[in-house]
């Protein structure tokens, strides 16, 4: 493998903690809100019982809910039904943004280090070489270089590198 690879796989499949699957990434964002999830399920519960809800009504008016759709034909008719509403409305809402957020955050992180892998395979050409002299003193040092690759690869902007280098020069 090359060096390519090996940062890539360093970003992709070495971390433990990341999942490598959209199902995985489902699994795991359900896992670290299994609180939520257990008092949305307690609170579906009692509501459905104050309220006289079949199994399917209590699905449904949380599924309503927690995509915020709401069409309104099922709702608390009941005071404490209200009240339970106030709490597991907002909680359901939340837990499924979570969710739902997570599993973006897995593609985009997906994409973004696929995109990555792809730019540091590419081959340096002649017009990269005359913007590697960030510093303009007709050499490629490696601070040059590493400055190119952070600014091409969006990992820093322009700004941030003029600041830190400002930053060291008011070390001296």
């Amino acid at each position: 493998s090359t060096w390519v690879d090996n940062i890539y796989l360093d970003k992709c499949d070495d971390d433990s903690e990341q999942p490598r699957t959209l199902m995985g990434a489902l699994l795991q964002s359900l896992q670290r809100h299994a609180v939520n999830f257990a008092a949305l399920i307690g609170l579906a519960s009692i509501l459905g019982k104050v309220e006289k809800w079949s199994l399917v009504d209590i699905m449904y008016f949380w599924n309503c809910t927690a995509t915020t759709m709401g069409f309104g034909d099922i709702a608390p008719q009941t005071q404490v039904g209200r009240l339970l509403a106030v709490v597991f409305i907002p909680l359901s809402v939340i837990s499924l943004g979570e969710v739902i957020a997570s599993c973006i955050a897995h593609i985009n992180a997906r994409a973004a280090a696929k995109t990555e892998k792809d730019f540091l395979r590419r081959q340096i050409t002649f017009d990269d070489l005359d913007h590697l002299d960030v510093n303009d003193d007709g050499k490629v040092c490696q601070l040059d270089f590493i400055t190119f690759m952070l600014l091409a690869m969006q990992k820093v902007d322009r700004k941030t590198m003029k600041d830190l280098t400002s930053l060291f020069k008011a070390l001296d």
